[in-house]
């Protein structure tokens, strides 16, 4: 199929969702769907049946008065099945519909006989009840699919014009399977269309809410940056190359706990926000940021060296500090220190992790606001990863 024949088929299918997913009777899911359904082919029964009720009573209306009388009752039959949908009356509307088309479609092709066609409608029925049943009614779907097919056989079989309450020329009956023929045969087309780009467009919503999850999952709801699993991830593929190098940083917003504690934890939230926006501004796009938990966020800078690494490091403390956050009228100014290191192929990122740690410590023990580096290979005065332990997250 081409692309034009596609967007067709696509424009059909949503044609016939329009029509058979109207809200009616205030339902949703999938009762409001059914519902929706039942309503349209109810209407489409009554227009059927006063459209063959005119033609009856224009070619023989003495053959045919009681079987025009019997249209008459059926015919309101539909109407109270809209109205029974428009009320949200879905599981009596739907079986109030199959239960008086399948007596309805016998009952017109006893008059006619079989050769008419229109028991080819039954075949239609039978493929109603998936439509307007739901999956929590599959039992009454299977019980109305086998009398609908049971009907048709039994009409086929043992109701031959021959035997018909009125003799119709061969040409009118010919003209008549003719018709049905091709309205069965298109209507089970645009269903089978419809369900089809139905199962489709269920299993795009699937893929987008997985894909939906997946991001809430992913990212912080405040900062908007990535969480911690997709940025331990990316470290553990990292640590386990030895082919690209990357370097680790950790930063802490200073003194952020005077803030909570003097204006409240809404500001300080207002706080996060905004250096989240700050900080995805200041970084490559092949570069990671995330919120490492509280006022805390780690970089991940694959393929930097440690010179580049830290201009990068000093522009996301310049950006983060280089104008205030105003909340409720009033202006707070952050800083933030950050704590840089190497990555190495170690296998595991812990080593880098605790190495970036101590560089933060250190940056936060000399005076705030900066950026301090540790080397992977440091020694002597400049420590190891053990060499201090980290300070408390309420000293920072």
């Amino acid at each position: 199929m081409d692309q034009g024949d596609r967007a067709r088929a696509r424009q059909l299918s949503d044609v016939v969702d329009r029509m058979l997913d109207r809200k009616v009777g205030r339902l949703g899911g999938a009762a409001g769907r059914a519902v929706s359904t039942t309503h349209a082919f109810a209407v489409f029964g009554l227009i059927v049946t006063l459209s063959y009720s005119a033609f009856f009573m224009t070619f023989d209306f003495t053959g045919f008065s009681s079987l025009v009388a019997l249209n008459s009752g059926f015919a309101i039959g539909y109407v109270a099945i809209v109205l029974l949908a428009r009320l949200g009356r879905q599981l009596t509307a739907a079986l109030v519909l199959l239960s008086m088309v399948i007596g309805q479609l016998l009952i017109a092709t006893a008059w006619v006989g079989w050769e008419a066609g229109l028991h080819l409608y039954l075949l239609l029925a039978g493929q109603l009840v998936f439509l307007i049943l739901t999956e929590r009614q599959r039992a009454l779907r299977w019980v109305f699919a086998a009398l609908a097919l049971a009907a048709f056989l039994y009409a086929q079989l043992r109701m031959p014009s021959s035997g018909a309450e009125v003799e119709l020329p061969e040409l009118v009956l010919n003209a008549m399977l003719s018709v049905n023929a091709v309205l069965v045969a298109g209507t089970l087309f645009v269903l089978a269309a419809y369900s089809h780009f139905r199962a489709e467009q269920a299993r795009s919503e699937a893929a987008e809410s997985a894909a939906r999850a997946e991001y809430l999952a992913n990212t912080d709801a405040l900062t908007g940056l990535a969480t911690r699993r997709p940025v331990m991830e990316r470290l553990e593929v990292l640590s386990g190359s030895a082919h690209e190098p990357f370097c680790l940083a950790i930063a802490d917003l200073d003194r952020f706990k005077l803030i909570n504690d003097e204006f409240g934890h809404d500001c300080g939230d207002a706080v996060l926000a905004a250096v989240g926006a700050r900080l995805r501004g200041a970084l490559r796009v092949s570069d990671s940021v995330g919120r490492w938990g509280g006022e805390e966020f780690i970089f991940v800078l694959p393929g930097a060296s440690m010179s580049d690494a830290r201009i990068m490091m000093e522009r996301v403390r310049s950006r983060v500090g280089s104008s205030p956050v105003v909340h409720d009228g009033r202006e707070h100014y952050v800083t933030v220190s950050i704590g840089l290191t190497e990555g190495d192929a170690s296998g595991t990122p812990h080593h880098a992790i605790l190495r970036a740690d101590e560089a933060l410590y250190r940056a936060k023990d000399a005076g705030r606001d900066r950026v301090v580096s540790l080397e992977r290979a440091a020694t002597g005065t400049h420590g190891t990863t053990s060499a201090a332990a980290p300070a408390s997250r309420s000293a920072r």
